[in-house]
């Protein structure tokens, strides 16, 4: 199977190509959507679960727009455990005393551990600063992407959240008309 989707299908003597979204990316795999007048096919690489284990796979899923019942998107968006968080500004807080005491001259330390230069040391605090703030406030987002189809056939796609997906989304969403 070739990794462009159009050389994989084909296309009926009736149908035509809507749209061809090729460049989707996707949360540890590649994907690519066509949508045509009477089928929504996606294309995925990448590794999935297979009988427990973790497996390189190219799928193919070919949907009849007539049979598509219910589409819906969203965007989940996940914080950093509580226990990271917590841990963070724990570290947040230390550090900010520690470049206090750096500043106050409380605290010295030897030319050997930090070469001198003016600020180094305070360089050093900043960056367990920035790293804190990481630990606290990082939100991962992922663009969630369900069809529900035929009986009991349910298709989801974990999408990287961007301007492309979205829009990519968003068109597909609207030109297939649910029952």
């Amino acid at each position: 199977m070739k990794n462009n989707i159009l050389k994989n299908i084909q296309i009926d003597h009736g149908e035509k190509v809507f749209k061809d979204f090729r460049q989707m990316s996707a949360k540890g795999y590649t994907c690519q959507i066509i949508l045509t007048t009477r089928r929504l096919i996606i294309f995925s690489y990448g590794l999935f679960m297979s009988r427990g284990h973790r497996a390189k796979q190219k799928r193919m899923n070919e949907i009849s727009l007539k049979t598509i019942h219910r589409i819906e998107y969203y965007i989940e968006y996940l914080k950093n455990n509580i226990w990271i968080r917590l841990i963070g500004f724990v570290l947040f807080l230390a550090s900010l005393y520690a470049g206090y005491l750096l500043y106050m001259g409380r605290i010295s330390i030897p030319e050997s551990i930090l070469p001198y230069q003016p600020y180094s040391k305070y360089i050093s605090v900043g960056i367990v600063v920035f790293i804190t703030f990481i630990m606290m406030f990082k939100v991962h987002k992922t663009l969630y992407f369900n069809i529900n189809s035929g009986s009991n056939e349910k298709t989801t796609l974990k999408l990287n959240v961007n301007k492309y997906n979205e829009t990519a989304i968003k068109y597909i969403s609207s030109k297939v008309q649910t029952s």
